[in-house]
């Protein structure tokens, strides 16, 4: 298995202490990223209802992401929850484990290209997330790694700077513009090393490789080469991929260098959009996905240990 340690070696890495016991907390005893993505807004509605996404109430979706929290989540080291619908519900109704580490999603994120600088949900920012109880705040934002725009560098390290104060690890997931997909392995790598860079404590990838790309051969010398330039431990999105496929990138990512996954739609698609009448069955089998990425995650991912030399 490839690890960290197999490639270029890393400049010395500080961690605090305070951000060191968070990101055990959020991993797996093999200290392996292990998180179900459950922040989806736009998304989730548009998996529960395709034909009428807009019909979707708040109401039914805090029902879905208490569904998925409370009955599929068993598999996971950590969940990722958005903080407008999901987070107070999810905590008032016990449906997280005290035991399951606690990843909020800070960002506005219903962009569509970069006309816009990244923003925080309103109302909320660091201070919030670490009085209500976060592990760890997580970003997203459209990035172009080779455009001369500096938006997304002074978000970042603004957050940067703010979890830095509170003692919350920071995850940050620069996501490949529409217009540059047809090159996403470039992209994915150059954003890897420009925004881990800034400080940011684990970067959240989309995988480095263009999506009609079927070469296993390929997507290793791509994850490796993630792996040589990124400065910071790396987990895989799933981005909507089916779970097969998501499967044998995870494993491919984490033999070349990556610490774990974070998977929502790949994980719990069918089951939201599945009918009333088997919910059960739906259920179990959302729940036997999340297990089966988990233990992939911790036969071959690299610990995030690996890449933090010293405490601060």
């Amino acid at each position: 298995m490839t690890t960290v340690d197999d490639q270029e070696p890393k400049t010395g890495v500080a961690l605090s202490i305070g951000k060191r016991r968070a990101l055990q907390a959020l991993s797996t005893s093999e200290q392996v990223f292990a998180i179900l993505a459950v922040d989806h807004i736009a998304a989730l509605a548009a998996v529960a209802r395709p034909d009428a996404p807009e019909s979707i109430t708040d109401e039914d979706l805090v029902a879905l992401k208490l569904h998925l929290v409370s009955t599929i989540s068993q598999p996971a080291s950590g969940v990722l929850i958005d903080p407008v619908l999901g987070l107070s519900p999810v905590v008032e109704e016990h449906a997280l484990p005290g035991t399951t580490g606690l990843l909020i999603g800070l960002e506005d994120g219903d962009y569509s290209s970069l006309d816009g600088p990244p923003r925080l949900f309103a109302d909320w920012d660091v201070a919030r997330a670490a009085r209500s109880g976060a592990t760890a705040v997580k970003i997203s934002f459209v990035y172009d790694p080779f455009s001369s725009s500096t938006d997304a560098h002074e978000f970042v390290a603004s957050l940067v700077d703010a979890c830095g104060r509170h003692e919350l690890p920071l995850f940050a997931e620069p996501l490949v513009p529409l217009t540059k997909q047809d090159n996403r392995r470039a992209v994915v790598i150059e954003a890897a090393r420009k925004i881990g860079a800034l400080g940011v404590d684990v970067l959240k990838l989309e995988f480095p490789s263009n999506r009609d790309n079927n070469d296993e051969s390929e997507w290793r010398d791509a994850c490796a080469e993630l792996t040589a330039a990124s400065p910071r431990p790396w987990t895989l999105l799933s981005g909507g991929t089916d779970l097969a496929t998501f499967s044998r990138q995870l494993t491919v990512a984490c033999d070349a260098g990556a610490s774990g996954y974070v998977a929502g739609r790949a994980v719990w698609q069918d089951l939201v959009a599945a009918d009333s009448t088997d919910r059960a069955a739906a259920t179990a089998e959302a729940e036997r996905r999340l297990q089966s990425l988990t233990d992939i995650a911790a036969a071959h991912a690299t610990p995030w240990t690996s890449w933090f030399e010293h405490l601060a």
